[in-house]
């Protein structure tokens, strides 16, 4: 795993002329639409904008994944949910999920909701995620800014430290990696396919009759799945944005 701190250290004098590290927080570069970095820098934080591989904030030895209701319950259904859950929790040691907005209100709309509460009971029990729910921007940044200076207190946890995408140890780890890229399919569904298939290339010529039937994905899954397999590849059509 390839972890580097920051090395640079931000200073603010307090009331007796002594320097002191400002609280810091590394935000992925696609969290300025939020407004949550502004709203850090009000309060004082040191904010490094960065490109992150992932996770949204890093805190120290804490990665925050932000995601509004709307998103959660998305990437919930569309099975990418317990893929990055997987990817976070490999990367770093303290993974926390952070969900914005009134969950209540999206709560009252599922058809099913304890599929939501097996949803959290998972995260904590098999990825040894910290779950936390704000309303909205601004108790978010209450949030972050009040696990950095935590964090900040405790010795040797000023720095955050980045960590880069995982390396894949295994052929396996590649092969279900592969997979998980496919739209909804998380890591159950490519090992399923996997099983079923025998190889990811067997995967990526089935029709989409024999994914839905032999692989057991269903037919909508399948019609994506081959959707993307089959797009034409048009240079500079879409925007890069972050996943789930």
């Amino acid at each position: 795993m390839n972890i580097s701190p920051i090395l640079s250290d931000s200073l603010l004098t307090d009331r007796t002329g002594k320097e002191m590290p400002l609280t810091r927080i590394v935000i992925d570069d696609r969290e300025l639409s939020s407004g949550i970095p502004d709203l850090l820098r009000r309060k004082s934080v040191y904010v490094q904008l960065k490109r992150l591989d992932v996770g949204d904030y890093v805190i120290g030895e804490h990665a925050v994944e932000r995601k509004t209701v709307r998103d959660f319950i998305t990437s919930l259904y569309g099975g990418r949910l317990f893929d990055q859950a997987r990817r976070l929790s490999q990367a770093y040691k303290n993974p926390v999920l952070l969900v914005e907005g009134d969950i209540q209100e999206v709560l009252a709309d599922l058809r099913n909701p304890r599929v939501y509460w097996g949803t959290l009971l998972a995260l904590a029990l098999n990825f040894d995620f910290n779950v936390f729910f704000t309303l909205d921007a601004e108790q978010t940044a209450d949030f972050l800014h009040i696990l950095a200076s935590k964090t900040r207190g405790r010795a040797g946890q000023i720095r955050p430290l980045l960590v880069k995408k995982p390396r894949m140890a295994t052929t396996k780890d590649w092969q279900l990696a592969l997979l998980e890229s496919l739209p909804t399919i998380g890591p159950i569904l490519a090992e399923k396919l996997l099983l079923s298939f025998g190889s990811v290339r067997n995967v990526v010529r089935a029709s989409k009759v024999e994914l839905a039937v032999k692989g057991g994905i269903g037919m909508a899954r399948a019609k994506k799945i081959q959707d993307v397999l089959d797009a034409g590849y048009r240079r500079g059509e879409q925007k890069q944005t972050k996943l789930g």
